[in-house]
């Protein structure tokens, strides 16, 4: 069918975008009112409350299926795409990321705590300067009335800043991901080297549903799609992954230019779970900014920015642009969830490919 099946699918599976506002602007005053309540003592969230599960098949399934997401504002206020989901067999409320790939969820949520263990304890760094770490556990997974299937999933159980980042949002053990907005995340993207601890959630449904699918993150009604048919991406541009040794798909490269005074080359890498714009991670400094130590802001500021792969490219007039000092031979290109506004993305991993679409190849941003 076509995109008026689209628009069809989400009126009927859309959620009260006004009423998601309203109860997000209340957690908001809870939150709050915890943290005001703190004397350095340990403090405890309520469970956050997922909304009941949607989706809609488009054109009768022959176009796929759409999973509403919804908008919740967490840390600072920063905005963030929710997905429930349901682990073993619990409702959980968890924070959609197309940057990370695997299940990462607070152990004191799980219904369970005999779960088989996958692997040791790992440990996963953010850009606000948030670590946390947990074993590897089996449990199943299932979004929207899905069967479940068994994934290797983090549970958390430590929630903390990191050494150079010693008054972040997780000072109190407690982020908008992990205890106030939601109670983890569903990393849904393509794999990084340094990230390995996880099944890809989507990836291991049955019947290969989430082999194929596209994230719309606009706020105004934010969705995702699985299984979208070729009708609905024929606009796309397709790009190829990277692929490992093993064979493993990994983000394509891609490049940014920051006015006119650095072009970078490293992965690109689309993220929800990411608040900003375009954060920069190279392991050595441009040259018209002072060098710091890894995990160090080197710049920050706004510039005409743009950035590409394969043939694909999108500009911006004015973007907050982060150029972070990086490990070694650890360069990325992140687009944050601002800048994935008017971009929609497609993970295509039965074709090992990339699609991106943008209704305009400029825009504005306006903070």
């Amino acid at each position: 069918m076509s995109l008026s099946s689209l628009d069809a699918a989400r009126r009927h599976a859309g959620s009260d975008f006004l009423a998601q506002l309203r109860r997000s602007a209340a957690a908001a005053l809870i939150a709050a009112g915890a943290l005001a309540a703190l004397t350095g003592c340990s403090v405890t969230f309520p469970t956050p409350t997922p909304p009941p599960p949607q989706a809609a098949l488009i054109n009768g399934g022959n176009d796929g299926m759409l999973i509403p997401l919804h908008v919740e504002r967490a840390d600072e206020d920063h905005a963030r795409l929710g997905l429930p989901v349901q682990l073993d067999g619990k409702p959980l409320y968890m924070a959609l990321d197309t940057g990370t790939q695997g299940t990462r969820v607070l152990k004191s949520v799980l219904p369970g705590s005999n779960y088989p263990s996958a692997g040791g304890v790992s440990s996963l760094s953010f850009a606000n300067g948030v670590e946390i770490l947990g074993s590897s556990i089996k449990l199943p997974f299932s979004v929207a009335g899905t069967k479940p299937a068994l994934i290797d999933a983090q549970a958390v159980d430590v929630v903390r800043c990191l050494p150079n980042a010693r008054k972040c949002a997780g000072m109190d053990g407690y982020t908008g991901e992990f205890g106030r907005a939601f109670s983890g995340i569903v990393g849904v993207g393509a794999a990084q080297p340094d990230d390995s601890c996880c099944t890809q959630p989507l990836r291991a449904l049955p019947g290969n549903i989430g082999q194929r699918y596209l994230v719309h993150a606009n706020f105004t009604k934010p969705y995702m799609v699985l299984s979208p048919s070729n009708t609905l991406t024929k606009n796309y541009t397709m790009v190829p992954m990277t692929v490992s040794k093993d064979g493993t798909a990994q983000w394509p490269r891609g490049c940014v230019n920051v006015g006119g005074k650095m072009t970078f080359c490293a992965p690109l890498v689309f993220a929800t779970g990411s608040t900003g714009m375009i954060r920069i991670e190279t392991d050595k400094a441009p040259n018209w900014t002072g060098d710091g130590e890894v995990g160090n802001v080197l710049d920050q500021g706004n510039y005409e920015a743009a950035i590409g792969t394969g043939s694909w490219v999108h500009r911006y007039e004015k973007a907050q642009v982060t150029i972070v000092k990086a490990k070694p031979d650890a360069n990325r290109i992140v687009v944050g969830l601002m800048a994935m506004q008017n971009i929609d993305v497609l993970f295509d991993f039965a074709n090992r490919q990339l699609g991106l679409y943008a209704a305009q190849q400029s825009e504005r941003f306006a903070p």
